[in-house]
């Protein structure tokens, strides 16, 4: 049985074109006597049998060698494919593949030493390193006790003894094939042990390396991930990414589209989805603190094993990319222009950091995984003069499966903040508004939308709403100005006039088209812009039309203008922009002072005749120094001729003052009545508004005001 064995073996070995060992061992002597046997002719018996003398030859020695693989093959190149099973082997980056060869004694030397070095001729990558080791119990593993017997750069092995059926002449060692750290996915490192050691051949024993020809290569194949990196999965039971089945629609747009809402500021972000690009629309939220937005990536592991992928903001799309910015001891990173990035995973826990300080997801073999992207950045709608541009956040993924640090795969997620100003117009987007040269107008004239006009009712400022920032908004205006009015009773009260607004539809520089209005909280009204797109702005005017009974805004030497408070504000970010500098002078108008009297056509003497007088100021300023004189002196006037004074009444229609009586030019007095014995020639009724006893020029008679005088007096 183990004769057959050991023929099998050979037999296979010659079939392999290899060989077993061959020959007597080396230093074996050979002797021989040779024995003659004959009959003894004189006995006719068997004689005794004759010897010769002994003879004796040394076997010298016939060195060979060769190594093979397990299955007693050789004869591949580094590039050989396939190779026999078991010596291609898929790596790590910085990890080893161990493969078993057999060291082959082919001659009759005992002991026979064969120096081992690794070939790595035509290897596509060249390995870190390439070590041998015993391999003492001949199974084909590097066993904890091998390793630590260290590498061996030559084996010693014993000749076959031809007398037993086993074949001692081989010896069993194991290459350790190192590969680099940075190994690339996908890449090839392959090494062959190629012995040295003294043959016969020709005749002669000498040094000999095995040949190109003779050798049997291991290669390590690295392994390639199959890294997806990519917007949310909104699905975790079918295998890969899939959109969530959300829509959101972007500020500006009427159409839905796949997205979802900020994990953690649901009220305020919305994030659209195209593609692998992620697009966040944050609302203003009324503070000066930097603002937030959480994004939702996934990532996917096509592979076959699990995968600690390290993540980091990269500059460019595509894989082979490296970090940017400043990775932080907590794991985030700072980037230019105040932004900041960290990564969470789904439930907003922070991801451990793994090799050199790095955000790492461990994704197992198949799956798909959601993490998020916290960006950080300014709070830019806190400062009007700010002009924000979209913050791109590339977000590259480094699988722990592959050498290096650099991206696989990334996927973008990109911030729009708003930006809003609103004041009157400039000649150039972003330019710092000026308040408008003050608005003259004349009440009671026809009001009109024109530029630059001063002789209507109506005051018209050119207004800028700025888009500066990075997505589209609707935006509503709003204006009221409070106009003092002096009513027909002569008070004065102050009135809302609602700003009206205007867009300039056909270019020509004039309000052409009013904006769509609608009621708005409590008498004020609201207008609404058509969508402006980001970094651009709408020209808008706005128009007050002032009341035909406004009151001049100059009275008693004293100037004071009426103020326009408008406001703008952004329908999605809710961006709100007052603009409170725009001012109204109401120039005086050609009212006049309207006076009417009126008595009975006819009386008797002795009778009691009385009449009225009214006097109006219907300007629309206060009057100084106004009062109302009966007196011979007047034009056409005889009535202390031919009647004697007997009383005088008089009424206003407004409430401040105390209307005062002066008779013959004498001293103003409250009371109706002259001094006993007085003969009344002139009366003079007034009002006294600043309470110090007389009329005069500190006085103001209100716009509108009225009195109502009475005069009794007896017919002579």
């Amino acid at each position: 049985m183990n004769a057959n064995t050991k023929i099998l073996a050979l037999m296979a070995a010659l079939a392999a074109g290899s060989a077993l060992a061959e020959g007597t061992p080396s230093g074996t002597a050979i002797t021989n006597t040779a024995t003659a046997t004959f009959t003894d002719p004189a006995t006719n018996q068997p004689a005794t049998p004759v010897q010769s003398n002994t003879v004796s030859t040394t076997v010298l020695p016939k060195p060979d060698f060769d190594i093979v693989y397990r299955d007693l093959t050789d004869g591949t190149v580094a590039t050989t494919t396939p190779l026999p099973a078991g010596y291609e082997v898929e790596v790590l980056p910085g990890g080893e593949i161990t493969t078993a060869y057999y060291v082959q004694n082919n001659g009759n030397v005992n002991n026979y030493v064969v120096g081992l070095a690794a070939n790595t001729t035509g290897t596509p990558n060249a390995p870190a390193g390439v070590l041998y080791f015993l391999d003492t119990n001949k199974d084909g593993i590097l066993g904890p006790n091998e390793r630590t017997a260290g590498p061996v750069t030559q084996v010693t092995v014993p000749v076959d003894d031809p007398s037993t059926t086993q074949d001692e002449g081989v010896v069993s060692i194991i290459q350790v094939i190192q590969v680099p750290g940075n190994a690339a996915a996908g890449s090839e490192y392959a090494a062959s042990p190629q012995g040295t050691a003294d043959v016969f051949a020709a005749g002669t024993v000498a040094p000999r390396t095995e040949a190109a020809g003779d050798l049997q290569y291991s290669r390590a194949k690295l392994y390639t991930p199959q890294l997806t990196n990519n917007v949310i999965d909104g699905d975790g039971t079918t295998p890969g990414q899939q959109n969530p089945p959300t829509t959101v629609t972007p500020p500006g747009g009427t159409t839905p589209v796949p997205g979802y809402t900020d994990p953690t500021r649901p009220t305020t972000n919305i994030v659209a989805i195209s593609g692998d690009l992620q697009v966040a629309y944050p609302k203003a939220d009324g503070d000066n603190i930097d603002d937030t937005v959480v994004f939702v990536n996934s990532l996917t592991n096509g592979g076959t094993r699990p995968d600690a992928v390290r993540l980091f903001p990269t500059d460019q799309t595509g894989q082979g990319r490296s970090p940017i910015g400043t990775l932080n001891p907590d794991g985030s990173f700072t980037l230019p222009g105040g932004v900041t990035v960290r990564f969470t995973d789904a439930a907003g826990n922070s991801l451990p950091l793994g090799e050199g300080g790095y955000p790492t997801l461990t994704v197992d073999a198949g799956k798909t995984v959601n993490y998020r992207t916290v960006v950080t950045y300014p709070d830019y709608d806190s400062d009007p003069a700010s002009d924000p541009a979209p913050i791109s956040i590339i977000i590259g993924a480094d699988s722990g499966n592959d050498g290096g640090l650099e991206t696989n795969d990334t996927s973008t997620n990109t911030v729009y903040p708003p930006q809003l100003q609103f004041g009157d117009a400039t000649p150039a987007l972003g330019s710092t508004p000026t308040p408008a040269p003050v608005q003259t107008v004349v009440p009671g004239a026809p009001a009109g939308t024109g530029t630059g006009a001063n002789t209507d009712s109506s005051a018209v400022f050119p207004m800028d709403v700025a888009n500066t920032g990075a997505y589209a908004d609707t935006y509503t205006l709003t204006g009221t100005v409070s106009v003092p009015v002096a009513n027909a009773n002569g008070t004065v009260t102050n009135q809302t006039v609602n700003v009206r607004y205007f867009i300039d539809t056909n270019s020509d520089g004039q309000p052409d088209t009013a904006l769509p209005s609608a009621p708005g909280a409590g008498s004020t009204v609201v207008y609404t812009t058509p969508v402006v797109t980001a970094g651009t702005e709408l020209k808008v005017f706005a128009v007050v039309d002032v009341p035909a009974n406004a009151q001049a805004t100059t009275l008693n030497g004293v100037t004071t203008l009426l103020t326009v408070n408008q406001s703008v504000t952004a329908t999605y970010s809710g961006i709100t922009r007052p603009d409170n500098n725009d001012q109204i002078a109401v120039t005086s108008n050609a009212g006049g002072v309207a006076l009417t009297k009126s008595e009975p056509a006819s009386a008797r003497p002795g009778e009691t005749l009385s009449y009225t007088i009214t006097a109006k100021n219907n300007f629309n300023a206060a009057l100084k120094n106004f009062y109302v004189t009966e007196s011979n002196a007047n034009p056409s006037t005889n009535v202390f001729t031919f009647t004697t004074f007997a009383s005088v009444s008089a009424t206003k229609t407004f409430t401040d003052g105390t209307v005062l009586y002066r008779f013959n030019g004498g001293s103003w007095q409250s009371s109706t009545i002259p001094a006993t014995g007085t003969t009344v020639t002139s009366v003079d009724v007034g009002v006294d508004t600043n309470s110090n006893g007389t009329v005069d020029g500190n006085d103001l008679f209100p716009a509108q005001g009225q009195l109502n005088i009475t005069f009794n007096v007896t017919i002579k």
